[in-house]
């Protein structure tokens, strides 16, 4: 659930500029361990806490995943990050900057002071990746990059085309978020995309924005036959994926045209049609322009015919974290795989009254508000799911 946001906004509460709301979805209580690492400890502990979400959410992938000595020296990285100032690259830029206009205010000569946070995180930006090799000893090239609320789908299809080409045996890929928050917190607040209530509700009729949420999620790719010849567990399978540009589309207003592009290119890779698919997981921020958008994309996917009315799931995470930018499709993988392990429909936190300009009534979609056992078709068919 949302929590209040970090005194930091206690100071811009008499600015110009002001952030409507102070909740935001955060994670309390994480400790980095930097052990087992190959980092120097210190080092490693002087990295801003994006790289330490990074480190710990890879840690789990890796270990999870059976990498021997080869296989580490042909798995490359590519994970989604940010772009926007981070506590350590703000405090750093602080520290250096401060002092000088200080000085110059009072008409002294301008002196270098010594800064307290660590250089190295003014790279916070594209360094994770590389930080994220080293720490584990993988020698397949490393690409942080940054597609908005796209990155780390955009890092997962990348993935997945290094291990097609057989430039790579494996592949970790993701995403993680973990800006200073009085960046996005006063940003979605000039762009009257937060939420003012502070209550993240994908498709609701009483969505009023987005709550911005922070995380990191990693996951281990391989092509499915090395996977199983490793006896690695398989918790899916990847069969395509689509990307394209909105064009015509903004940050508050994503196009139509340009969702219906990536999604049928995904399909056209998968072999699939949309009506085989049990459940998807929505983008849905719980903006009101936003998410009607989208089923109206997701219902012209479909077509007029060859379906039933409600027969397909639909989701988003970020009633239950908010919304995690950069890590914002992790968080939607981490959910489909966790119900097909545990066989369940997650229910969407927050729905109560469908929005109506999205027009679900009728369609193939429902939205599901109670958890629900997650039956098979039939004995041949597997559990089948859109992100």
């Amino acid at each position: 659930w949302p929590i209040d946001c970090r005194e930091v906004f206690d100071s811009a509460r008499g600015a110009a500029d002001k952030a409507y709301c102070l909740k935001a979805c955060f994670v309390e209580g994480f400790r980095f361990d930097p052990s087992g690492l190959a980092l120097d400890r210190e080092w490693a502990l002087s990295l801003d806490p994006a790289f330490h979400f990074a480190l710990h959410a890879a840690r789990a992938a890796v270990s999870d995943a059976k990498l021997s000595s080869s296989v580490r020296g042909r798995t490359g990285v590519i994970i989604g990050q940010l772009v926007l100032p981070s506590d350590s690259a703000s405090a750093w830029g602080r520290e250096l900057l401060l002092p000088v206009f200080e000085r110059d205010a009072l008409g002294l000569p301008p002196s270098r002071p010594a800064a307290r946070t660590s250089p190295v995180n003014r790279f916070v930006a594209g360094l994770p990746a590389g930080v994220l090799a080293k720490a584990f000893g993988l020698g397949g090239g490393s690409m942080t990059l940054d597609a908005a609320c796209a990155s780390s789908l955009y890092a997962l299809k990348l993935a997945m085309e290094e291990l097609r080409a057989g430039r790579a045996d494996a592949m970790l890929a993701g995403g993680v978020a973990r800006p200073e928050s009085l960046y996005t917190q006063m940003g979605f607040a000039q762009l009257r995309a937060l939420s003012p209530s502070g209550a993240p509700s994908p498709f609701d009729a009483a969505a009023d924005g987005l709550v911005v949420g922070e995380g990191a999620g990693m996951f281990i790719l391989k092509r499915l036959c090395d996977a199983e010849r490793d006896g690695d567990r398989v918790r899916g399978v990847l069969v395509g994926g689509g990307l394209s540009n909105d064009v015509g589309g903004s940050l508050l207003a994503p196009n139509s045209v340009g969702q219906l592009r990536a999604m049928r290119a995904a399909y056209k890779e998968s072999g699939l049609s949309p009506s085989q698919i049990d459940f998807v997981e929505c983008h849905a921020t719980g903006t009101p322009t936003g998410d009607p958008v989208e089923v109206h994309s997701l219902k012209t996917l479909w077509g007029e015919r060859g379906w039933t009315p409600g027969q397909c799931a639909i989701g988003s995470v970020k009633s239950n974290v908010g919304h995690l930018l950069t890590a914002a499709g992790s968080a939607g993988l981490m959910k489909v795989l966790l119900a097909f392990e545990h066989e369940t429909l997650p229910p969407n936190a927050n729905f109560r009254t469908p929005n109506p300009s999205a027009g679900l009534e009728g369609s193939p979609f429902r939205v599901p508000v109670a958890v629900v056992p997650w039956v098979l078709r039939d004995a041949k068919t597997p559990r089948r799911a859109a992100l």
